[in-house]
Protein backbone atom coordinates (compact mmCIF):
# COMPACT_ATOMS: atom_id res chain seq x y z
CA UNK A 1 0.00 0.00 0.00
CA UNK A 2 1.21 3.50 -0.76
CA UNK A 3 -0.23 6.90 0.09
CA UNK A 4 -0.71 9.35 -2.76
CA UNK A 5 -2.58 12.64 -2.41
CA UNK A 6 -3.99 11.49 0.93
CA UNK A 7 -5.43 8.32 -0.64
CA UNK A 8 -4.23 4.88 0.43
CA UNK A 9 -3.71 2.87 -2.74
CA UNK A 10 -3.55 -0.92 -2.88
CA UNK A 11 -4.10 -3.76 -5.32
CA UNK A 12 -1.83 -2.51 -8.10
CA UNK A 13 0.87 -5.07 -8.88
CA UNK A 14 3.08 -6.38 -11.68
CA UNK A 15 1.22 -7.66 -14.75
CA UNK A 16 -1.48 -5.02 -14.34
CA UNK A 17 -1.58 -2.28 -16.93
CA UNK A 18 -1.40 0.58 -14.44
CA UNK A 19 1.39 2.99 -13.60
CA UNK A 20 2.65 2.89 -10.04
CA UNK A 21 2.85 -0.42 -8.21
CA UNK A 22 1.57 -0.54 -4.63
CA UNK A 23 2.16 -4.12 -3.60
CA UNK A 24 2.53 -7.57 -5.09
CA UNK A 25 0.08 -10.37 -5.68
CA UNK A 26 2.40 -12.57 -3.61
CA UNK A 27 2.24 -10.17 -0.63
CA UNK A 28 -1.55 -10.08 -0.76
CA UNK A 29 -1.71 -13.88 -0.96
CA UNK A 30 0.05 -14.04 2.43
CA UNK A 31 -2.63 -11.96 4.17
CA UNK A 32 -5.24 -13.90 6.12
CA UNK A 33 -8.06 -11.62 7.17
CA UNK A 34 -10.42 -12.17 10.08
CA UNK A 35 -13.30 -10.33 8.42
CA UNK A 36 -15.84 -12.39 6.44
CA UNK A 37 -14.88 -12.49 2.76
CA UNK A 38 -18.51 -12.44 1.55
CA UNK A 39 -19.17 -9.26 3.56
CA UNK A 40 -16.15 -7.62 1.95
CA UNK A 41 -17.27 -8.67 -1.54
CA UNK A 42 -20.81 -7.39 -0.96
CA UNK A 43 -19.46 -4.09 0.36
CA UNK A 44 -17.11 -3.57 -2.59
CA UNK A 45 -19.80 -4.53 -5.11
CA UNK A 46 -21.95 -1.70 -3.71
CA UNK A 47 -19.26 0.97 -4.06
CA UNK A 48 -19.35 3.58 -6.79
CA UNK A 49 -16.52 3.26 -9.28
CA UNK A 50 -14.95 4.99 -12.24
CA UNK A 51 -14.14 3.04 -15.41
CA UNK A 52 -11.49 3.60 -18.02
CA UNK A 53 -11.11 2.37 -21.57
CA UNK A 54 -7.73 0.80 -20.78
CA UNK A 55 -7.68 -2.85 -21.74
CA UNK A 56 -6.90 -5.25 -18.93
CA UNK A 57 -7.16 -8.97 -18.41
CA UNK A 58 -6.73 -11.66 -15.77
CA UNK A 59 -2.99 -12.30 -15.50
CA UNK A 60 -3.54 -16.06 -15.19
CA UNK A 61 -6.36 -16.83 -17.62
CA UNK A 62 -6.32 -13.90 -20.03
CA UNK A 63 -10.03 -13.22 -19.34
CA UNK A 64 -10.84 -9.64 -20.33
CA UNK A 65 -11.66 -7.41 -17.33
CA UNK A 66 -13.08 -3.91 -16.99
CA UNK A 67 -10.41 -1.44 -15.90
CA UNK A 68 -11.14 1.35 -13.47
CA UNK A 69 -10.98 2.30 -9.83
CA UNK A 70 -12.98 1.98 -6.63
CA UNK A 71 -12.73 4.64 -3.94
CA UNK A 72 -13.80 3.73 -0.42
CA UNK A 73 -13.19 6.41 2.15
CA UNK A 74 -9.47 7.12 1.97
CA UNK A 75 -8.73 3.88 0.10
CA UNK A 76 -8.49 3.46 -3.68
CA UNK A 77 -7.95 0.23 -5.60
CA UNK A 78 -8.51 -1.06 -9.14
CA UNK A 79 -11.71 -2.75 -10.30
CA UNK A 80 -9.55 -5.76 -11.15
CA UNK A 81 -8.81 -6.24 -7.46
CA UNK A 82 -12.34 -7.50 -6.76
CA UNK A 83 -11.99 -10.10 -9.53
CA UNK A 84 -8.77 -11.43 -7.99
CA UNK A 85 -10.16 -11.25 -4.46
CA UNK A 86 -13.20 -13.31 -5.49
CA UNK A 87 -11.32 -15.85 -7.60
CA UNK A 88 -7.92 -16.27 -6.01
CA UNK A 89 -6.62 -16.72 -2.49
CA UNK A 90 -5.62 -13.15 -1.67
CA UNK A 91 -6.50 -10.95 1.25
CA UNK A 92 -7.21 -7.29 1.70
CA UNK A 93 -4.56 -5.10 3.31
CA UNK A 94 -4.86 -5.05 7.09
CA UNK A 95 -5.42 -1.27 7.14
CA UNK A 96 -8.40 -1.67 4.80
CA UNK A 97 -9.70 -4.56 6.91
CA UNK A 98 -9.58 -2.38 10.05
CA UNK A 99 -11.47 0.37 8.20
CA UNK A 100 -14.12 -2.13 7.04
CA UNK A 101 -14.57 -3.43 10.59
CA UNK A 102 -15.65 0.07 11.62
CA UNK A 103 -18.33 0.35 8.93
CA UNK A 104 -19.60 -3.22 8.43
CA UNK A 105 -22.00 -4.52 11.03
Amino acid sequence: MIIEKEMKLFGYWDNMLYGELTDSFEELSKIHNSIDKQQVIKHIENLDFAVTSLPTSDMFTGERLQAGQYIDGEFAFPLDFLHYYKNYDIGIPLEYEEYLKTILK
